[in-house]
């Protein structure tokens, strides 16, 4: 509600659901329109991506455009995008949430501080913000290969017919170790940092 009245009779309200919001999204993004996308859920649209990711190439003549599934746009720079959602406790990808501003209407005072506190740290000191935002991203990637390591581990006892003479059973439990312990050690740091 607060982002309709703010934009009022400006503002073109759609979701992912409507046959029709790409074409509302292309038009937006052309004539320098606000959407507000609404009901949108932990997994976007890939459609989206590109605009998340402000892949815009600038051409000759001062034009830039961006690539929007199979269609090169005008970009204006007046548009805006909202993304708003329902879900009480929204996780999204830590590539989403380096892409976006995430306001939770619903946060605490803790939760506001470090929010403006990392506004006031990229307009401060973009490096530094740089810098968290790549350690989300490792953090995360480093997560991935431990379930990934986790579900390899539990294939090989499943399928294994003798876990003690198997030996590429024996050698993924190693590595497995090592990895698990160096992924630690770098998710302790990260969180230090």
């Amino acid at each position: 509600k607060w982002i309709k009245r703010m934009l009022g009779d400006d503002l073109r309200v759609t979701d992912f659901k409507k046959p029709d919001f790409l074409r509302t999204l292309e038009n937006a993004i052309e004539y320098g329109g606000k959407v507000l996308l609404e009901d949108v859920e932990q997994e976007l649209d890939p459609s989206i991506e590109p605009i998340l990711a402000r892949a815009i190439v600038k051409l000759p003549g001062n034009r830039y455009v961006i690539k929007v599934g199979d269609k090169e746009l005008e970009w204006n720079e007046d548009f805006r995008l909202f993304l708003t959602t329902k879900l009480p406790n929204p996780h999204y990808p830590p590539e989403v949430c380096t892409k976006t501003t995430i306001v939770n209407f619903g946060v605490k005072q803790q939760g506001l501080e470090d929010q403006l506190l990392g506004i006031v740290v990229r307009k401060e000191r973009l490096d530094l913000e740089t810098s968290k935002d790549a350690l989300v991203v490792e953090m995360a990637q480093a997560n991935r290969t431990l379930e990934r390591l986790e579900d390899e581990i539990l294939h090989l006892l499943e399928t294994s017919e003798d876990l003690i003479q198997d030996r590429e059973l024996v050698k993924s439990l190693n590595t497995a170790k090592e990895t698990s312990q160096r992924i630690s050690e770098q998710i302790r740091i990260n969180t230090e940092t």
